[in-house]
């Protein structure tokens, strides 16, 4: 009997052995199924994000688009304006410029006068610049001049002072014989 009871005990451990690896195994299979579904949430979540976020940026450029699109129209209307006060004011200007053409001629008329005068006063500074330029010729040559004249007189000085040393020795020469004597 005893052997019996240690076989069912055994039995029966070896099925609750079974039912726990079962079990084990159920729950690995709900665990990866409940982490597949936490990852397809996180990507649902991740996907909700990105479209809200595109429908803010959207909005955002449609506020902008809708505010360039206002101000073209104000510029529109304003060019439109000012288009029709250019051409009433073009009839105006034609008058105007007819007036500026008969000035523009008297003033060519005195410009012309001018210019021949001024074309006088030219032909005197050129004259003048002339008499300047052979002045510094001159002036350029009396330089030369000077330099060598400078020259020959340091030259001059030179020999001179050569002199006077050769004098010089020959007095102390002189000196010194007549102490000797």
């Amino acid at each position: 009997m005893k052997r019996l009871l240690i076989f069912l005990l055994v039995l029966v451990s070896l099925g609750l052995c079974a039912v726990s690896v079962e079990q084990w195994r159920r729950e690995a299979r709900l665990r990866a199924a409940i982490e597949d579904l936490i990852k397809k949430l996180q990507a649902e979540n991740l996907a909700k994000v990105e479209a809200l976020r595109k429908v803010r940026e959207y909005e955002r450029e449609i506020e902008r688009i809708n505010a360039l699109r206002a101000e073209v129209e104000a510029k529109l209307v304003e060019i439109t304006r000012e288009f029709n006060d250019l051409t009433t004011d073009n009839v105006a200007r034609g008058i105007t410029i007819a007036i500026y053409m008969l000035e523009l001629n008297h003033s060519q008329l005195g410009h012309e006068a001018a210019r021949i005068a001024l074309g006088q006063g030219t032909n005197a500074i050129q004259d003048r610049n002339a008499q300047v330029a052979g002045q510094n010729d001159t002036i350029q040559k009396q330089n030369v001049m000077l330099r060598e004249l400078a020259q020959e007189r340091d030259s001059a000085i030179s020999k001179l002072n050569a002199r006077t040393r050769e004098l010089n020795e020959v007095v102390e020469k002189y000196n010194k014989l007549a102490k000797e004597r």
